[in-house]
């Protein structure tokens, strides 16, 4: 690596900053230390996101899942509950650090049969920093036919962006020919 690369590249990596205290897992999958900052008025790029149910008893458990936006608005998600196939979707800037999306994804029954399809309509907001997201949700649930079984709004989300990370033998492996 040339020096003005490495010197840019170093430069890059200190005005990186640290991420605020957070609790569980958004505090730990990140190494704020090692981060490279992307900050631009985009969805483009990959993200935690924690996903936050109401129940009719009260909050239902935390879904995690990692979303990757593309630049051209589409949109895959992989939840973390194990209950429903990947979220695919469409996203496009409406406003200054604001966003809507639309997915959709499906779920099985125990025998792996379709037992609904779920479209999800989704308000996204961007931080001033460009490093996290907040936002809500509403679900139109179907069922095979195409029929309405349930529209649940109300959910909202955090999401936190994934930056590249610098490795234990990055100068050392940068060396190499």
């Amino acid at each position: 690596m040339q020096r003005p690369t490495l010197l840019a590249f170093a430069a890059l990596f200190m005005a990186g900053g640290h991420l605020q205290a957070q609790n569980g897992l958004p505090a730990t999958i990140m190494a704020p230390d090692k981060a490279v900052p992307t900050v631009h008025q985009t969805l483009s790029g990959t993200w935690l996101s924690e996903l936050k149910r109401p129940g009719p008893a009260g909050a239902l458990p935390t879904i995690p899942a990692i979303v990757t936006f593309s630049t051209d608005g589409g949109w895959i998600s992989s939840p973390g509950d194990g209950t429903q196939t990947a979220t695919q979707g469409v996203w496009i800037r409406v406003g200054d650090r604001k966003f809507l999306g639309s997915g959709f994804f499906f779920v099985f029954n125990e025998s792996r049969v379709l037992s609904t399809v779920t479209k999800l309509r989704i308000n996204y907001q961007m931080s001033e920093d460009g490093k996290t997201l907040k936002g809500t949700t509403e679900a139109v649930i179907f069922n095979p036919e195409g029929l309405i079984v349930n529209t649940l709004p109300g959910a909202s989300f955090t999401m936190t962006r994934l930056s590249p990370e610098i490795p234990a033998d990055f100068y050392e492996f940068q060396k190499l020919p």
